[in-house]
């Protein structure tokens, strides 16, 4: 292989890696269900990022009755998380540790075990969609619109992947 071939090479495998990590989001933001869930938003700013709103989706609190699996079974593994449309919001419906083979579904991970001050408690659910990054200098507003009354976001979903593609005020 001459040294063309090779340095050719060495450029290209790394461009399609970084090009292969995006077909999922962008095959999810295209072809993805869209969906509107309740939020939270904390935090607005970073120092090295910009802005930003942290948000906390009201799916991420998942109360045991809604779970039928043993505390081993979830700990450290993906979980699904089937959806169901209640009035403007999706909500959970079951968590399983299989695919769905129909309706919204999206995966996550375990967190960690809650109490709620009724004694219900649950489990808390990671989707990897808690940061909207935002025009400079608007987050402090948003912020304080979470304060008020809450968010919405708008989340794609394909095949138990999700992604946030904007937060509104409600």
């Amino acid at each position: 292989m001459t040294k063309r071939k090779t340095f050719l090479l060495a450029v290209a495998i790394p461009l399609l890696i970084l090009l292969a990590m995006t077909i999922k989001p962008q095959a999810t933001v295209v072809f993805g269900q869209e969906i509107i869930l309740e939020t939270k938003a904390y935090d607005p700013t970073d120092v090295f990022r910009g802005d930003y709103v942290a948000i906390n989706f009201a799916i991420s609190d998942v109360p045991k009755s809604k779970v039928d699996l043993p505390i081993d079974k979830i700990n450290n593994k993906n979980l699904y998380v089937s959806l169901r449309q209640e009035g403007k919001y999706y909500v959970v419906d079951q968590v399983s540790e299989t695919k769905p083979k129909q309706g919204v579904y999206l995966k996550g991970k375990f967190q960690e075990i809650y109490n709620e001050f009724n004694g219900a408690g649950g489990y808390r659910v990671d989707y990897s969609l808690d940061k909207y990054f935002l025009e400079q200098g608007s987050g402090k507003e948003l912020e304080q619109e979470s304060f008020k009354g809450g968010l919405d976001g708008t989340v794609k979903v394909l095949g138990g992947y999700g992604v946030l593609t904007g937060i509104a005020s409600r």
